[in-house]
């Protein structure tokens, strides 16, 4: 008996390789559990940062990302603002055990309640747009990678 299931994801890297580390965009087609997680560290061999579940293989040799004197934004250096503010490494490329570097950035799924307003036409309340799209920001720790990695190739 065979219960695996199809599970198709599209890719592209969104920049060069920083200290082995690169930018990816990740599109599933498929909904399965962990999709994204499995084809970076089994199909492509290059898990997630912070991915101790499927990319442990490779967070047992994880080498500490040398020190990034200047943040790319202000041409301040880091450490000064590290001992003002909070440690920027934690969690971040920069630190020992980083945190999984996986967000969703956009959603886009099909206008469900257009299609059921349709059905009942005597409630106006549902959108006119086919589609509904949700967008959220970085979290710090990745939006901290994002700015180091960034400086790296300048």
């Amino acid at each position: 008996m065979d219960c695996a299931q199809e599970a198709i994801t599209e890719y592209r890297v969104l920049g060069p390789s920083v200290h082995g580390c690169s930018w990816m965009e990740l599109c599933p087609l498929t909904g399965r559990k962990h999709q994204l997680r499995v084809h970076c560290a089994e199909a492509l061999g290059t898990p997630i940062v912070g991915d101790y579940k499927y990319g442990w293989y490779v967070h047992k040799r994880w080498k500490q990302m040398p020190q990034i004197d200047m943040d790319p934004e202000t041409g301040e250096q880091y450490r000064l603002k590290r001992r003002r503010v909070l440690n920027v490494e934690k969690g971040t490329v920069l630190a020992k055990v980083p945190l999984l570097h996986l967000n969703c950035r956009e959603l886009i799924i099909p206008n469900v309640a257009k299609v059921l307003g349709q059905l009942n036409k005597a409630d106006k309340k549902y959108s006119n747009s086919d589609t509904l799209r949700f967008s959220a920001p970085l979290p710090s720790h990745m939006a901290i990678s994002w700015n180091v990695m960034c400086s790296c190739i300048v």
